[in-house]
């Protein structure tokens, strides 16, 4: 629980009732209409901000604080399509940091990250330090994995942010396969939600599932919806063959990334190992929705379809995995599973069963799990 959030929401509650009754008294008065939403807004009483700033939009049109006001309160709402139109008139070459700020926050939420990176420029940061994370967040999501290092190492000290910028830091830096470079930057961030799951991710890449997990649990409790804690969580239950849960939690993360193409491909080899067929197919292909250039997602499909009984698809599939990515593993084992087949009396299940679940490493993973991890870029070296 904040203390100061809920003491500051209460003095605006009463605030609040004070300007209210005012308004009972006089209420066509626009002035006093904008400071009421605003005392609403504070108070946390979303529903009355809106109808208080609707009251003053019929009287006289909205003013550049209202229009704020109502983005901000859009935002509140999750209701981001009415906060960017809110923002945009706003947004002019003198517009205010704050606006172009907020502006560029509801643009990322919803998923307009190179509009999001465009407004937030030095003038931005400098006014407010939380733009410095939202812009490597938004980098991020671009794949611009170096502007999003430069940025945090320049702002990795900074007096109010730092922990955070370095939580963010470390993650890119992972992301990057820079492991070493990770657990410096992670150390500095070891209490935020990002800095806790990376710790998570570092443990799994060193071969401790159950650390990973304690790691993934505290985060979760506190951002239920935070998606890499969701992947990593489902990949240590991979480890620990918990293949049906594990397809449970890589499924909310992908379900939240939206279109990070590896994690329906993880999600799919947590089903496949689970023995889904239809549900690990419907994950690929949701997939290859997201990225059609993705070798992975015919090389995967491929293993379903020899799976399946089905090997003149799965003989497709894999050729057209490798005409991608010469180097897809997940098609070069289709091939493997086809060619073995051909010269074995042992079913094709039988046989997908043998190699898929065979110890790659010293902790026990399979070459299934090692394919998941591939595609969810959760790998690391070990």
């Amino acid at each position: 629980m904040n203390t100061n959030l809920d003491h500051r929401a209460a003095q605006a509650s009463e605030k609040l009732a004070r300007l209210l009754s005012y308004l009972d008294s006089d209420p066509n008065n626009v002035a006093l209409l904008g400071d009421a939403a605003e005392c609403a807004f504070d108070a946390q009483q979303l529903a009355l901000c809106d109808q208080l700033l609707d009251r003053q939009q019929k009287l006289a049109g909205v003013p550049p604080k209202s229009a704020n006001l109502r983005g901000l309160c859009a935002m509140a709402s999750g209701r981001f399509d009415e906060a960017l139109n809110a923002f945009a008139a706003l947004i002019n070459d003198e517009a205010d940091p704050a606006v172009r700020y907020n502006y560029a926050y509801a643009n990322a939420m919803l998923g307009r990250f190179a509009e999001a990176v465009a407004l937030l420029d030095n003038e931005v940061i400098a006014a407010l330090p939380q733009g410095i994370t939202l812009k490597m967040r938004t980098l991020h999501h671009l794949g611009r994995l170096e502007e999003v290092i430069a940025l945090g190492r320049l702002y990795a000290d900074h007096p109010h942010e730092g922990a955070e910028i370095s939580g963010l830091l470390g993650t890119a830096l992972f992301d990057s396969n820079d492991i070493e470079g990770a657990r410096h930057y992670v150390e500095r961030a070891a209490t935020t939600a990002d800095g806790l799951t990376m710790r998570g991710l570092l443990a799994l890449n060193d071969g401790d599932a159950d650390d990973a997990l304690a790691l993934f649990a505290r985060v979760l409790e506190t951002h239920p919806t935070h998606s890499r804690a969701h992947l990593g969580k489902g990949l240590a239950l991979l480890d620990q063959q918990q293949f049906n849960e594990a397809a449970r939690q890589i499924d909310a993360a992908a379900q939240s990334f939206k279109t990070h193409a590896g994690s329906w491909v993880a999600a799919g080899w947590a089903y496949l190992l689970s023995g889904d067929l239809a549900q690990a197919r419907a994950r690929f292909e949701s997939a290859g929705f997201v990225d059609r250039n993705f070798a992975e997602v015919p090389g995967a499909l491929a293993i379903v379809a020899f799976k399946e009984g089905n090997l003149d698809e799965a003989r497709s599939l894999a050729k057209a995995a490798l005409r991608l990515d010469s180097a897809c593993l997940s098609a070069a084992l289709a091939r493997s599973l086809l060619a073995a087949h051909d010269g074995d009396q042992h079913s094709a299940s039988k046989i997908v069963e043998t190699v898929l679940n065979r110890p790659v490493d010293s902790q026990g993973n399979t070459i299934a799990q090692a394919l998941a991890r591939k595609a969810a870029r959760i790998e690391g070296s070990r």
